[in-house]
């Protein structure tokens, strides 16, 4: 008994290459696609090869792209430390001392 690969759209592949380029582990991807991770791997190294299809499909043209998501992916971590500091009660300058007038 032979078993029935299944076939994904172009579509498809560049979807799940894409969540994965935005910063989702693998597996979690594989796992919510019902995607073996070997197979997304694979998708991946054609990707960069240029041979998937979409818009950026060369190693050259995804790089660019990989480190702009590095530095909003910073940016975003500072913002969001900046915000936990913000939301912090602040500890009173008085210290519980009255002014002298």
């Amino acid at each position: 008994m032979s078993r029935l690969r299944r076939q994904f759209s172009p579509e498809f592949k560049l979807q799940v290459v894409g969540e994965v380029l935005s910063g989702q582990s693998q597996a979690t991807v594989a796992r919510r696609h019902t995607v073996s991770a070997n197979t997304i791997l694979q998708w991946m190294k054609a990707y960069r090869a240029g041979r998937l299809g979409g818009e950026a499909t060369s190693g050259a043209d995804v790089q660019p792209l990989l480190a702009e998501n590095r530095q909003l992916k910073e940016l975003l971590g500072q913002r969001d430390l900046e915000m936990d500091f913000l939301k912090k009660p602040q500890p009173s300058h008085n210290s519980g001392k009255t002014a002298v007038h």
